[in-house]
């Protein structure tokens, strides 16, 4: 009876040893859960209720700031194309938990019951999407003052992510190696049809200029021949169905 008693006490103990082993790599996961999360909030007025849709939505804005909401929000809108008076309200970055505590605080806030109540009339069309930041091959500092972002959107071809992120990479690399004057941002849709998109703000058109130096001469200078950028370059083109670009302004005066 006692060794049956001593094989168990020495079973447990190597079970309970396994058991802190295995804790240990999935607490080093969770310390790990990336914060590169955009929500962005996608709103069309109806017809002719524009003004009234942005007089709401500030009072809404000021509701949320009164229950302080932990997201500072930011909301654009194009300069140009067919869709200006859409209304873009984007807020990065977070994780995939800090999407279930938010949705708590916004519970208990009522946010939701404002809405619906102030605003919600006036809007004939309404849209969530999601992107994850590549902050890795971005960059893009929190203090960055601008006032104008130009978004080119990429629709990426079935089987082509991986070497699109690798290309990107290269991109990247050289930018940063070779000063290009410009900050930026890459970021991949999580809902949608495989799209990618690259921002890069200004504070005015005139910044818009290109440099002296194209991005292809740069591309270059960092591969060391004109041969090697081509090729990456034409490889580039190969991985997208199709390409769009627009300039989007921020309104400060609707952004919280």
């Amino acid at each position: 009876m006692n060794s049956k008693i001593k094989k168990v006490s020495v079973y447990l103990a190597l079970f309970i040893m396994l058991l802190s082993w295995v804790s240990l790599p999935i607490k080093a996961k969770e310390k790990q859960v990336k914060s590169n999360i955009a929500n962005t909030w996608l709103f069309v007025p109806k017809a002719g209720q524009s003004n009234k849709f942005e007089k709401a939505f500030k009072k809404h804005i000021a509701f949320r700031k009164s229950k302080k909401d932990p997201r500072t929000w930011q909301v654009y809108q194009a300069e140009m194309g067919a869709n200006m008076d859409t209304y873009y309200v984007r807020y990065c970055c977070v994780s995939w938990p800090d999407i279930d505590e938010y949705t708590t605080w916004a519970t208990k806030a009522k946010v939701s019951k404002n809405w619906l109540k102030n605003v919600s009339k006036f809007v004939a069309h309404y849209e969530l999407n999601r992107s994850e930041t590549d902050f890795k091959n971005s960059n893009w500092s929190k203090d960055l003052k601008y006032k104008y972002v130009g978004v080119t959107n990429y629709k990426v071809k079935m089987g082509h992510y991986e070497e699109v992120t690798k290309d990107r990479e290269i991109f990247s690399k050289a930018a940063k190696k070779e000063n290009w004057p410009y900050n930026w941002s890459w970021s991949d849709n999580i809902n949608g049809t495989g799209g990618m998109s690259l921002a890069i703000p200004y504070m005015n058109y005139s910044a818009m200029t290109p440099p002296e130096t194209k991005f292809s001469e740069m591309l270059a200078k960092y591969l060391g021949s004109e041969d090697k950028a081509k090729k990456v370059l034409d490889r580039w083109r190969t991985h997208f169905e199709s390409i769009s670009y627009n300039i989007y302004v921020l309104r400060d005066d609707l952004s919280m």
